[in-house]
């Protein structure tokens, strides 16, 4: 998990630059919960990450994220009976669809005050969002952040995306053979698990 979480570190830092040279325009802060609307699918790694986040959260916290992860996968599978604990086998337009179809539900790892409850172990999509981002080529790759965001992708510090995404693939062929490519939802990661 050390090579994934140094990677995430690279995304980590240049999300720190974007701040730094732009705090009016890039307003993210703790509580702000505009970007964990919706839902998301990750890696893996992401949900490794999560998991181990839950386990050093306390107990009730620890109960309440699996709860909410719970109701929303109840949801989810009164329309989608076939969902099991990851995605392995939906197509990338079958999971838009299901993250559209559900519209704009809070992650469960948000508290009451709009905090991520496991900050330090959030997925690299979390790390990314809020603001545009752009290749180290000036390709843009998400061309706007979030509704406070006004920062432009022509402003944005550019990241090496091709690096990360290549170690990323790295990292998940390697640690987890034939189910590297395999997406999962948050709340799929952080439900309770008998």
């Amino acid at each position: 998990m050390r090579d994934y979480e140094e990677i995430l570190s690279r995304v980590d830092a240049w999300y720190r630059s974007v701040k730094e040279r732009h705090p009016a325009k890039a307003p993210c802060e703790r509580g702000c919960r505009t970007c964990c609307l919706g839902l998301f699918d990750v890696t893996l790694a992401d949900r490794d990450l999560l998991r181990e986040g839950l386990e050093k959260a306390d107990a009730a916290t620890r109960r309440d994220i699996e709860a909410r992860a719970a109701a929303i996968l109840e949801r989810l599978r009164k329309t989608h009976p076939r969902l099991g604990e990851d995605l392995d086998g939906w197509g990338p337009e079958e999971i838009d669809a299901l993250c559209d179809e559900i519209g704009e539900v809070e992650c469960p790892v948000l508290g009451r005050e709009g905090e991520c409850r496991l900050y330090a172990h959030r997925p690299m999509t979390c790390r990314m969002s809020g603001v545009p981002v752009v290749d180290l080529k000036g390709k843009v790759v998400y061309p706007e952040g979030c509704a406070k965001c006004t920062l432009t992708p022509a402003e944005t510090p550019p990241l090496d995306c091709d690096r990360i995404m290549k170690d990323e693939r790295k990292f998940l062929k390697r640690g987890y053979p034939g189910r590297g490519g395999v997406p999962i939802l948050i709340p799929q990661a952080v439900a309770r698990r008998d």
